[in-house]
């Protein structure tokens, strides 16, 4: 019985490794593969039985209490058991030595999740999805998927989320680690995939998945580290305590010790010490904090989303007002809302008062300074300090993407391009199912003039979120400096009810340059029914009708939207969008000396901004309104200079411009353009 119990067990798990590799290559449901294990483990009970009762002899099988010890086979059976267990230690012996080889081919295989299909300028084909493939993955690096909710109640859920992104949280702290970010991993809950797939779409050795149950006081967390090449199980636990803060802090920190512990990542002192921190003692508030965590989508939110997430933060900290991390969330949300609306309503104080507290009780946390990062950046537009706080941050959290995010915007804003070009470039290996990133990556690679990697960044970022309006508005920015505006066009689509008015601004635009009349019309009565500044929508028209001669009848009505722009410019903590508004409309009026007053407000008041002098278009466009070409001419060189010729597009392409193209200097800038567009089209 001793040998058939060996024979059994060591033969069927060769025929289980063998059906694993079959189901793994026919995309079989995992179900088919547990129903296969379930079914040899009763055929090993039933093999002992039999075994232990009965007996193979020349007449047949007999019971072995029938048959007559002097007759019995039982010594060369033994044998033929022996034979079989040889044989089949063999095939495992060649199974695993197989395995290994394709395991070491899958992780030291060429290509990168990152890798794209190269698409040439001219391409006007659909635009394509992201290719992905096996990666040279670092060993150390970890993905974890989205934990299963398997509390009865479903409004636990956002509780599962939230103990999900704390455990990223923490790990991100572990300088060793390459820890992928919530937002490229939220995409595989439920899913089907297997873990191979999953880990080279991902670029990762390994990943933790795992499930939580909240019932009543008690929470039980089970959680299972997973090789991704081989899908074999390198460490699982069941955490079944008391629900209270210490405990689910302490069961974060076990997790975080075990996978590094596993992935031979060595703990910093520091980072040790930081494992043991307690942001709270009251477990409702660190379960509203979790809930409104679990609220942000990252950067992109709407005013309601903010506001929404803000509400739940203020529920926490009623419950703790000592919870420092809730206060540097919260801070953080009023600082993101002061940057999506005018900013005129308090919110950018909202947030001081919120970091203030922040930094009274937990002043060197990551939290803190990336919260601190941000109301440099968004709310004072203080690149400097802004670049400082971030720094700071990633010393203490390496793997942080908002971090790196942070930085990646405020290096670009410094005119730091190829600094902010690499910044991106770690963010996005962090997150690469970020479906945003990607076109904030493009538009700087514009900046630099690399069309070919911004295309893919652009084309990589629709695929990822066709609907996702920024991707949108920034892959136009590539067909205008291309001289493409129908493309342009043509990229925003004709659906303008659901798009915001910045992208509004740009669509209209494209529609002035191309010169489709009926499409301006359809973007302007959208545009005017939720415009925040009043009159912009009116001024985009006027250059229309200027080009057209049809401006002077609009005059009296442009005359009226002074007075409320130069109040909204008092107002505005950040007055750049209405004194822009201001300069084209002393254009389209033709005052010049309250243009140049209004301009010389505008370089004044504004902060140091490298990217001003290719993002406003207001001051070349009022100058030539007012014939001043000499002004407009010096922009456009004083531009090319600072970035490239390929900046030249908005020139070429805007009949505002018309007068200039008689100019030598105006013809040189453009022959310099055109050779640069037939050296990027010709490669």
């Amino acid at each position: 019985m001793f040998r058939v119990g060996i024979a059994y067990a060591v033969s069927a798990w060769v025929l289980l490794q063998v059906l694993d590799l079959v189901l793994e290559h026919t995309e079989a449901p995992p179900w088919v593969m547990d129903v296969f294990f379930a079914v040899v483990v009763l055929g090993f009970i039933v093999a002992l039985i039999i075994a232990w009762a009965y007996e193979v002899t020349p007449e047949g099988i007999k019971k072995e209490s029938e048959v007559d010890r002097d007759e019995s086979t039982t010594h060369q059976t033994a044998k033929r058991l022996d034979v079989i267990t040889l044989v089949a230690i063999g095939v495992l012996v060649a199974l695993i030595f197989g395995d290994r080889l394709i395991s070491r081919d899958d992780v030291q295989g060429p290509g990168s999740v990152n890798d794209v299909a190269p698409a040439r300028e001219n391409d006007t084909s659909p635009l394509t999805a992201i290719e992905a493939g096996p990666a040279n993955v670092n060993r150390k690096s970890i993905a974890v998927l989205p934990l299963a909710n398997r509390s009865v109640n479903p409004e636990d859920a956002f509780f599962a989320e939230g103990i999900h992104d704390e455990i990223l949280t923490r790990l991100s702290r572990v300088s060793a680690l390459k820890v992928i970010s919530r937002t490229s991993v939220m995409g595989y809950a439920n899913t089907d995939k297997r873990m191979t797939q999953i880990g080279q779409e991902l670029g990762v050795a390994t990943l933790l998945e795992g499930g939580v149950q909240r019932a009543g006081d008690r929470v039980r967390i089970n959680v299972q580290l997973i090789e991704a090449a081989t899908d074999k199980h390198l460490w699982a636990e069941v955490y079944d305590r008391e629900l209270t803060a210490d405990n689910l802090f302490d069961i974060q920190s076990e997790i975080t010790r075990s996978i590094s512990d596993q992935l031979q990542a060595v703990l910093t002192g520091e980072e040790r010490q930081a494992l043991d921190n307690k942001p709270t003692e009251n477990i409702e508030a660190y379960a509203y904090y979790l809930r409104a965590k679990s609220l942000a989508a990252g950067y992109g939110r709407t005013k309601d989303q903010i506001n929404e997430s803000i509400s739940i933060y203020q529920s926490a900290l009623e419950l703790d007002p000592g919870f420092a991390a809730a206060w540097a969330a919260i801070a953080t949300d009023w600082t993101e809302l002061h940057w999506t609306t005018s900013g005129i309503e308090g919110e950018r104080d909202r947030a001081e008062e919120a970091l203030a507290k922040a930094r009274e009780l937990a002043p060197d946390s990551p939290e803190t300074l990336i919260s601190e990062g941000y109301l440099h950046y968004w709310g004072y537009l203080d690149y400097e300090p802004a670049l400082v706080a971030f720094r700071s941050a990633l010393q203490k959290k390496p793997g942080s993407v908002l971090a790196l995010r942070g930085m990646a915007y405020t290096l670009r804003r410094m005119g730091e391009l190829d600094q902010a070009i690499s910044t991106f470039r770690q963010a996005i290996e962090l997150d690469p199912n970020d479906p945003g990133m990607p076109a904030d990556f493009g538009y700087t690679l514009l900046r630099r003039g690399q069309m070919s990697e911004a295309e893919i960044m652009f084309r990589r970022s629709v695929a990822q979120d066709p609907d996702n309006q920024w991707n949108q508005w920034a892959f136009t920015g590539y067909f205008l400096m291309l001289n493409q505006p129908e493309r342009a066009l043509e990229l925003f689509g004709k659906n303008v009810e659901s798009f915001d008015e910045t992208l509004l601004f740009g669509m209209h635009y494209s529609a002035r340059v191309v010169g489709h009349e009926p499409m301006m019309q359809q973007i302007l009565n959208e545009w005017r029914m939720r415009e925040n500044l009043a009159g912009e929508s009116m001024i985009a028209n006027a250059l229309w009708l200027y080009t057209q001669g049809r401006l002077e009848p609009e005059l009296e009505s442009l005359r009226k939207l002074e007075a409320p722009l130069l109040e909204a410019a008092d107002r505005s903590p950040d007055p750049d969008t209405p004194l822009a508004s201001l300069i084209m409309l002393y254009g389209l009026l033709g005052d010049r000396d309250k243009l140049d007053d209004t301009v010389a407000r505008f370089e004044s008041e504004l902060k140091p901004d490298a990217l001003r002098i290719v993002e406003d278009q207001s001051r070349p466009t009022a100058w030539a309104l007012v014939g001043d070409k000499d002004r407009v001419l010096d922009y456009a060189e004083q531009t090319v200079e600072e970035f490239g010729i390929w900046e030249f597009n908005f020139y070429v392409q805007d009949p505002v411009f018309d007068l200039l193209r008689g100019e030598p200097r105006y013809k040189l800038l453009a022959l310099q353009y055109d050779r640069w567009l037939e050296g990027v089209k010709g490669g």
